[in-house]
């Protein structure tokens, strides 16, 4: 539990509603992050149980488990990790998917083998998304005709289903970054001139600069400038899959469990718990 009882009194476990939307949006949050990694199709979901007060994944691939950073690339030696990282050739598709189900993301009360089902039989990542949000607008639907949401107004509740298409909206915003390539003529056009920069920049500088070591620097820093703002571009084209400049999902996703125990365990203690003498 992500809270501790004060002494003298009696920790109240928390309402079914509360687990089971925890849960849910858990899992919601955890297809999402799965789905913008770029996992292959056919591929066993990355997903596990989350267990409070474990440590954070780390931010840095560099610092994660060794047997993680291994499969982080073809090898495990530095210079060939620096070779294909500047190649572009740091991981295929099914090499990113092994990695990325190395680091899975945790679901709060884990996931059922019919979730997973279900989840599996879905085609395409906005599929499998919006099956989790179905299942949580059913069941926030069911509570409210059961009455377990109390005598929270209508309007009020509505709010809820606002909240999930808002997050169904950056959902999809994400998505056009992760599959929405950069325009390939434009890309290749790119690639091209940075190339003749690293060929010809040379010769200009060793042709129109009579100092050699001043000629040097200057076609070091020229070539140095624009190949940068390539490879710039190139990572912010996917920000989600580029190790090891990808944003820390994991990271992410933990942090947001922890929230959502925190939302079910963190009422006002007079209210929340009660003296047992």
């Amino acid at each position: 539990s992500p809270a501790q009882a004060p002494a003298g009194t009696r920790k109240v476990k928390p309402s079914l509603f509360l687990q089971e939307a925890s849960h849910l949006l858990s899992l919601c949050g955890a297809v999402a992050f799965a789905t913008l990694r770029n996992d292959l199709e056919q591929a066993e979901s990355p997903l596990s149980v989350f267990k409070p007060g474990q440590a954070w994944p780390p931010v840095d691939p560099d610092a994660a488990d060794s047997k993680i950073r291994q499969l982080q690339y073809f090898s495990s030696t530095r210079t060939t990790t620096v070779i294909t990282y500047l190649l572009g050739i740091s991981r295929d598709v099914t090499h990113r998917t092994l990695y990325n189900a190395a680091r899975p993301f945790r679901v709060i009360g884990g996931v059922s083998d019919a979730e997973i089902k279900m989840l599996q039989a879905a085609r395409g990542p906005l599929a499998k998304v919006a099956l989790c949000t179905m299942w949580l607008q059913e069941f926030i639907i069911r509570e409210q005709i059961n009455g377990g949401l109390g005598k929270v107004a209508p309007p009020i509740v509505s709010r809820i289903f606002q909240f999930i298409s808002d997050g169904m909206i950056g959902y999809n915003q994400a998505r056009k970054i992760a599959y929405i390539p950069f325009p390939f003529p434009h890309a290749q056009i790119t690639s091209l001139f940075v190339t003749v920069i690293g060929i010809f920049m040379p010769i200009v500088m060793a042709t129109f600069v009579s100092n050699f070591p001043l000629a040097f620097c200057l076609n070091f820093l020229t070539v140095l400038c624009f190949t940068g703002l390539h490879e710039v571009a190139r990572e912010l084209e996917n920000p989600f899959v580029n190790v090891p400049n990808d944003i820390p999902l994991n990271n992410f996703h933990a942090q947001f469990n922890e929230g959502l125990l925190a939302m079910y365990a963190g009422y006002h203690p007079d209210s929340w718990w009660k003296e047992t003498n």
